[in-house]
């Protein structure tokens, strides 16, 4: 019997591809140098699997992060310093969209790294965004010049911070596939004005994604960006949907609406999510404000709406239930996965964490924390068994990684 280090490497490429979970596939590549040599670094994902909480950890002198995993309510060490000093922008194919945390006078760099492979790709620079007048870093805490508003023909500008721009004004960060393709598309949600940014692998810029809706309005605030049956779908505040057909074709992107408006209640955001069967669903997240360790009263979630998208009216219906779904919100690439395969999974809840921004705070207190599962059949919040919280948790906001 021959040794395993000496397999035929067209065999060693049929046991990886029959490996689901992203952690086995890291593990194949331990086995032996011979193994880890053969197969590719970054592993192929596969969609539709768990999801683990990627957080920072407080004074720790053995790793820097932790990955939380809520099958079995247990948090694994994780050496990550390419992630030290940054803020998670956005999560997809299990790679992490990171910007500095800094208040250096350096242009903030953003970067999409994978923390288990540690790869890492430098994507332009945020003063190289269309919102961005002129960069100065000799400005202390006005290193920007910004886009404020646009009156008739004039543009109005305003100064910010390196550290406002990075936290307030670059807001969600997704991929079309994983970045080891070189069709990879990285698509953006940035400025005051919540509007739409891409590039490709080795681009130098953010190009614009100008558009209007049905009322030929261009000041329009997105909530949430999603690749769907790999065409980019932008959820505007307003529950209107818009396809991009071909990004990067024209000026008009070939875009097209497929959601009527719905009545937009206070206090909420919205995310939009593709449903384990294929579909498209709109989830409401609702805020309460509450006093906490801040001067200004915080917003925390008080519960969650679904709805469905109707293909044949275009329109969207409340749901009361998602089935054996689970949703994974946040700032991460929104996620629902089936249940049915994880027995530690509940059907019909939404594990959530922080996404809004103002809440970010360095002197936050673990109370302060919006993390949690909603329940979807009882409408009840409660925190995630096992998760336990410490002053980092909420600086830099923990993020879902999609394991797959």
């Amino acid at each position: 019997m021959g040794k395993w280090s000496e397999l035929p490497v067209n065999l060693l490429q049929i046991m990886e591809d029959c490996l689901i979970l992203y952690a086995d596939k890291v593990r194949i590549r331990a086995v032996c140098v011979s193994w880890n040599s053969h197969l590719p670094r970054m592993p192929n994902h596969k969609e539709r699997q768990f999801s683990w909480l990627l957080q920072a950890l407080d004074n720790n002198i053995e790793a820097s992060h932790s990955l939380f995993n809520p099958i079995d309510n247990k948090s694994y060490l994780l050496d990550f310093p390419d992630a030290q000093g940054k803020v998670f922008k956005g999560s997809s194919y299990g790679w992490v969209a990171t910007v500095e945390d800094t208040h250096s006078g350096s242009p903030t760099e953003i970067y999409l790294i994978n923390p288990l492979t540690r790869a890492r790709i430098k994507l332009p620079s945020r003063n190289k965004f269309s919102d961005v007048k002129k960069y100065r870093a000799n400005k202390v805490d006005k290193e920007y010049s910004i886009f404020a508003f646009e009156e008739g023909d004039h543009e109005a500008f305003d100064f910010r911070s390196s550290n406002e721009v990075n936290i307030s004004h670059t807001y969600k960060v997704v991929m079309s596939t994983p970045p080891s393709s070189d069709n990879c598309l990285i698509v953006a949600i940035y400025g005051p004005h919540m509007r739409l940014a891409y590039c490709k692998l080795n681009d130098k810029r953010w190009k614009p994604l100008p558009i209007k809706d049905h009322r030929g309005k261009t000041e329009l605030y997105f909530d949430d960006i999603i690749f769907h049956k790999g065409k980019l779908h932008a959820l505007l505040s307003s529950g209107q949907v818009f396809v991009f057909e071909h990004i990067g074709a024209g000026p008009s992107q070939n875009v097209t609406g497929i959601a009527i408006d719905l009545k937009r209640r206070q206090a909420c955001t919205r995310h939009l999510v593709e449903c384990s069967d294929g579909g498209l669903i709109m989830v409401e997240r609702c805020f309460q404000c509450i006093p906490c360790s801040e001067d200004e009263p915080t917003p925390v979630t008080s519960c969650f709406r679904v709805y469905k998208l109707d293909a044949f009216s275009s329109s969207w219906v409340e749901v009361k239930t998602i089935g054996g779904d689970v949703l994974f919100l946040g700032l991460n690439a929104s996620l629902s996965i089936s249940s049915l395969p994880f027995s530690g999974y509940k059907g019909n809840h939404i594990y959530f964490t922080d996404t809004y921004h103002r809440f970010f705070s360095k002197n936050a207190k673990q109370e302060d924390a919006d993390i949690g599962i909603f329940n979807l059949e009882d409408k009840t919040l409660q925190s995630i068994p096992g998760l336990k919280c410490n002053s980092k948790l909420l600086w830099p906001s923990p993020i879902w990684i999609n394991m797959g």
